[in-house]
């Protein structure tokens, strides 16, 4: 039946996104100005309908939701961001599925369970506030979350997550993120199958993703050492995900956060950070995806912006302003927050697929930058 589901999904997601390359190519993006402007008008406009994920994706993505909260709440919306998490409680203690994407008639697992989908929501409802609203089903969800997806501390089932068009599990990425879930749930007493746990995360993290210089993607991306550290030789590829994220999240201690700082400048651009080192394989992405298997190659707004949130974490003001000022100028153009942009600076639209536009996330990052501090 959930197969069944999923198929009408990608169904429906086809026939949007052709109907949406169209139009963009016909009509191009919307233009509100200024980035100000853009994300003043995204941001009411999306707390009115529900925080869909991007301008024409429909839905509730808590992945996307939960790195939008803290610019949602800066700009004063934490009780509408709050609202949709209580909404997506109900949806999955109403069912034995971590879907990725809630609609109001239907969900869906795209292209597998959201192996991120719990670890977002109580990153969402932590920084709402209400995390303890819901002890009891963040408890029931975080032992069916470990049943699924964790071994020996890190995240390692398969699922969909930050880069859902990709086959192999994102390891890093994953561990990272119930790392900081934990972490929430443990300094807020909610006591979960994980309560205890967080530095058994942390280690399993370090001893089996960390290569030296930055977290690979998933285990065996390079080769190890005999103290069981993996040691890039040119195989593994350095890549946002894995990195960004703890850096954006303050997962990792200030040495890790200097080395991976000083790897991730090899992907800084003159339009911002691209998103890894190199494209990935046509076997590496869900066939879905083939036509544009490139496109996580290329430069993500919202993706700089966490970028500098992270940085600025950490204390590199001013390689933070610097990528700000990158992305800026990469945006501004166009007065809008667009979901994907080449490295030559244009809106992703080739091959049936454009990029979205008033992408959510992205301008509650660029309000998180501007008006909170960490």
């Amino acid at each position: 039946m959930e197969t069944v589901r999923t198929g009408r999904y990608y169904a429906r997601e086809l026939q949007r996104r052709l109907a949406h390359y169209v139009e963009k190519r016909r009509y191009g993006f919307r233009d509100y100005g200024s980035l100000e402007r853009a994300a003043e008008t995204i941001l009411a406009d999306r707390a009115e309908r529900g925080f869909e994920a991007g301008g024409h994706f429909r839905g509730v993505w808590p992945r996307d939701l939960a790195f939008g909260v803290r610019g949602l709440s800066a700009a004063g919306y934490e009780e509408a961001v709050a609202e949709t998490g209580r909404w997506l409680v109900d949806q999955l203690s109403d069912s034995s599925v971590f879907y990725t994407d809630f609609h109001d008639r239907f969900h869906a697992a795209s292209p597998a369970e959201g192996v991120d989908t719990f670890p977002a929501l109580v990153l969402l409802l932590a920084e709402c506030g209400c995390l303890r609203e819901h002890a009891d089903a963040v408890a029931d969800l975080a032992a069916v979350h470990r049943e699924r997806f964790v071994t020996d501390g890190l995240v390692i089932g398969s699922g969909s997550s930050w880069w859902d068009s990709v086959a192999g599990p994102r390891e890093a990425y994953n561990t990272a993120m119930l790392l900081a879930a934990v972490e929430r749930l443990e300094e807020r007493s909610v006591e979960t199958t994980f309560t205890g746990e967080s530095s058994t995360i942390r280690a399993a993290l370090y001893s089996q993703l960390w290569n030296g210089r930055y977290f690979d993607e998933r285990r065996g991306a390079g080769r190890r050492s005999g103290d069981g550290n993996n040691r890039s030789g040119g195989q593994s590829v350095l890549a946002c995900d894995a990195n960004v994220v703890p850096l954006y999240l303050g997962v990792v201690d200030d040495d890790r956060a200097a080395a991976i700082v000083s790897s991730l400048e090899r992907l800084e651009t003159p339009r911002g950070l691209a998103m890894r080192a190199e494209p990935f394989s046509h076997a590496a992405v869900h066939p879905f995806f083939v036509l544009h298997r490139d496109y996580h190659y290329h430069v993500w707004p919202w993706n700089s912006l966490m970028y500098a949130v992270g940085l600025r974490r950490y204390g590199y003001d001013d390689r933070a302003r610097q990528e700000i000022e990158r992305v800026e100028a990469l945006l501004e153009p166009y007065g809008n927050f667009l979901e994907v942009c080449t490295l030559e600076g244009k809106p992703y639209v080739k091959r049936g697929y454009a990029s979205a536009e008033d992408f959510t996330v992205a301008a509650a990052l660029w309000t998180e930058y501007h008006r909170r501090t960490n």
